[in-house]
Formats: structure tokens, sequence, C-alpha cells
């Protein structure tokens, strides 16, 4: 009997320890099994919409995503100087928040009533962020609207609602003392090409190397390193056309970000094209090799800034080309809207930052 009574203790211990294991298996199994379902349905989201490597949780993919959140919004680019004044400084409306990224001494000489000042090489900097509200539409002013859609792509890929001001202080005032520079009169007019260029997507992507782990501190680290590296925003329709098209310099690559139909109307010879919206997919920046220039042409060169800033954080070497295509072409039909004329010369403030 006593040997019997150990024999089934013996064989209830086992079934006990089988029943156990398998417990313990299935929650195991169980839990591994919801991160790669988590993981699938995240590659799947990103890979459907956007095309990047998000899952990879790389520095670059984190810029990637920041991005293509903000190009996937169907928010537009720039705001026109017209709604400025109306809704902004005749009509007060206190919903928005006018930034201007100027250099001070120019800021003092004339800017618009109610604007601060943070120039533009020092945007990156968390103590100048946080004068700037989150619950406001920033409208960001600079001289012609370039450098004001850089911060523009910056300032949304960080969770703001910014526009930049077309055309700038441009497309406010003619007064020459305020704008510091020499506003657009008209197109160089070089010629323009019809023939459509593909581009291989086989290059790799620059590495991006911060040390940081949040999107918004890898994005800032990427941003100070592109501003304080003394490289132009812009590159001059005349440099594009001497040392790229008649000068054949293959140190260049030069990209369209408009649309399909305005790029096959006319281009810039040579040209690849990657509409702007699909600009932050990664099997299209796989088309553009990290070791060479890249000129970046849209139509007024706003969108071509945005993507620049983009390009740069990555780090690629990148330059909008100024004024986009208005500044190649008079040809409308080409350009795909209507070129800038003249200034409404609306009023004007001076005075150092408040």
């Amino acid at each position: 009997m006593p040997g019997k009574k150990k024999l089934l203790l013996s064989i209830l211990a086992l079934v006990l320890l089988v029943g156990l294991a398998f417990t313990f298996s299935g929650c195991g199994g169980g839990q591994e099994e919801g991160v790669v379902q988590s993981d699938t349905t995240e590659n799947s989201t990103s890979e459907n919409n956007t095309n990047t490597p998000a899952a990879d949780g790389s520095e670059t993919a984190k810029i990637i995503d920041a991005t293509n959140a903000y190009l996937s919004s169907g928010k537009a680019p720039t705001i026109s100087v017209e709604e400025v004044y109306e809704k902004a400084v005749k009509g007060g409306d206190q919903s928005y928040f006018l930034l201007s990224v100027r250099k001070p001494e120019h800021y003092a000489k004339g800017h618009i009533k109610g604007a601060i000042n943070i120039p533009y090489q020092e945007i990156f900097k968390k103590e100048n962020l946080a004068k700037i509200p989150k619950d406001k539409k920033v409208v960001v002013i600079c001289y012609t609207g370039h450098t004001a859609s850089q911060v523009t792509l910056l300032l949304n890929q960080l969770g703001y609602d910014a526009y930049a001001m077309k055309y700038g202080m441009m497309g406010w005032t003619s007064n020459k003392d305020v704008l510091a520079i020499e506003p657009f009169t008209k197109a160089a007019d070089y010629e323009v090409d019809t023939a459509a260029v593909e581009a291989e997507a086989n290059n790799e992507l620059p590495a991006v190397n911060t040390g940081k782990s949040t999107t918004e501190d890898i994005i800032l680290a990427q941003t100070e390193k592109y501003l304080t590296s003394g490289r132009a925003p812009t590159i001059s329709v005349d440099e594009v056309y001497n040392t790229v098209i008649r000068g054949g310099d293959q140190g260049y690559v030069v990209l369209d970000i408009r649309k399909p139909e305005h790029y096959a109307k006319g281009h810039v010879k040579g040209a690849i094209n990657v509409p702007f919206a699909e600009i932050a997919k990664e099997e299209n920046l796989k088309k553009l090799p990290k070791d060479k220039k890249i000129v970046v042409i849209c139509y007024t060169g706003h969108t071509a800034s945005q993507a620049t800033m983009f390009l740069n954080q990555l780090g690629y070497e990148a330059y909008a080309m100024k004024f986009g295509m208005m500044g190649w072409t008079s040809n409308k039909d080409i350009i795909g809207l209507e070129p800038f004329a003249k200034a409404p010369d609306y009023p004007t403030v001076a005075g150092s930052n408040p």
C-alpha cells in the first residue's frame, strides 16, 4: 500500500508540473505574440501610409516620422500677407502669434506690429522655443519666405501649428530699408526640359547619431548642427544654371518637388521629380545620393525650403533654389502659379524686440 500511495503521489506531482509548464508557456507565448502583433501593426500602418522605417526605432526614423505626421496633415505650408494683415493686425485676432526670424538689426528697422524676434539661426534653442505658444497659429516671417519656411517645418515637426508668411517681408512692404534685401523682380528665363528623369532607389540614407533619445531632442540636435554649419539655406538660379546645367558639375543632383503635372510641362534639365508631400518616404529618400549637393526646386522656394531643412536634418547637403521655378522661367504654365508682382505696402513698426 505505501508503495502504491507513493506511486500515486508521484503521478499527481508529474501531472501538476506538466500543467504548470503549459500555463507558463501560454502566458509567455501570449505576451511575446502581443509584442509581435503590435510591431506588425505599426509596420503595416507606417508602410501603407508613409513608407518609412518607423518601427526600427532609429534616430533617422524618428525624424522621418515627425515629418510625415506634418506632411500628411493636409496643412498649408504658407499663409498670405492679406490674411495676416486682415486677421492678425487689423482684426486683432489673438489666435495668431507673429514670429520674425530676421536679424535683430533688420527687425528693429521695421516689422509687423506685434511680432516678436527670434533670429533664424537661434530657433533651435529651447529657451527660444519656450517663447512660442503651441495653442496659437504661429506665423513665421523672414525676408523672402525661405528661412521662414525652414523654421515652419521645424515647428510643425515639434507639434506647433506654424505657417510661413508667403514671400516674407518682401510680400509685405516695398521699403528697401525695412526689407534689407533686393526683392524679386523677374525670372532669368533659362531653358527648361520636358524629358522625365528616373532615379533608382538604391542609395543608403545618411546615418543620424546624436545620442539623444526623444524625437524632439534628436530633431533639435540635427537642426543645431545644420544651422551652425555656416551652410547657406538657398542657392541662386544663376549658380544652378552656370554650375550644374552649363558647367555640367556632377557633384550636384537636382530635385524637383512640384506636382508631376507641372514637372511634366517643364523643369530644370536633369531634375528628378518627387512631390513635396512624398519627400519623407523611404523609397524616395533612397533616390538621393548622400555624397552630392542636392538642389531642391519648387514653385516659389517655400516648400523647397521646408524639404531642405528636412534633408539637412537627415544629414544630406541640400539647398533650396531661391524663388523656385518662378526665378527660373516666366512661363506661367511651367511655374504653375501667378508669380510675385509687388507688395501691398502694409504698415510696419520700428523698434527692438519687446
